[in-house]
C-alpha cells in the first residue's frame, strides 16, 4: 500500500475540516490549502477524489468549498489511502519467486497486516 504526499495532504486537510467544523459548515478550499501551506489547485484535484467516493460533498459557487459528510467518523483510513493512491502495494517482491517464496511470503504478511489495522482506524481516531 502507498503512503504519498497526496494521501498526506489529503488526511490533513480531513483533520483541518474535522477541527474546524467541516461537519458544520463549508471550508473553502483556499482555507483548507492556506492552512497546510499547500498548492490549491493541487488540494482541490485531492479533494474531488474524496467527495466522489463520499468521503466529503463539495459544492461550487461564491458560498461553496468541502464539507464532511454526516458519517464522517465511520470512514477508515484505509479508505482514504486507496482513494488517493490506490491499492499499490509498497512491499513488492521484484523477483518473479512466485507464492513460494519466503521472502515475498513475509511481505504479503506484513502488508497485510498493516491493512487490517487500516481497516481498523477511523476519522474519529483523530481526535
Amino acid at each position: 500500500m502507498k503512503y504519498s504526499k497526496a494521501t498526506n495532504y489529503a488526511l490533513h486537510a480531513l483533520l483541518f475540516m474535522i477541527k474546524n467544523d467541516g461537519d458544520v459548515q463549508r471550508i473553502p478550499v483556499q482555507d483548507l490549502a492556506k492552512a497546510l501551506g499547500v498548492s490549491t489547485t493541487y488540494l482541490s484535484k485531492i479533494l474531488t477524489r474524496l467527495a466522489k467516493v463520499g468521503v466529503i460533498s463539495a459544492s461550487s459557487g461564491a458560498k461553496g468549498g468541502y464539507q464532511l459528510k454526516s458519517n464522517w467518523q465511520d470512514v477508515t483510513i484505509y479508505k482514504v489511502i486507496t482513494t488517493i493512491d490506490g491499492k499499490q502495494s509498497l512491499l513488492e517482491d521484484n523477483f518473479n519467486h512466485g507464492d513460494e517464496c519466503p521472502i515475498n511470503k513475509i511481505m504479503i504478511e506484513a502488508e497485510q497486516a498493516l491493512i487490517d489495522s487500516l481497516k481498523l482506524k477511523k476519522l474519529k481516531h483523530l481526535v
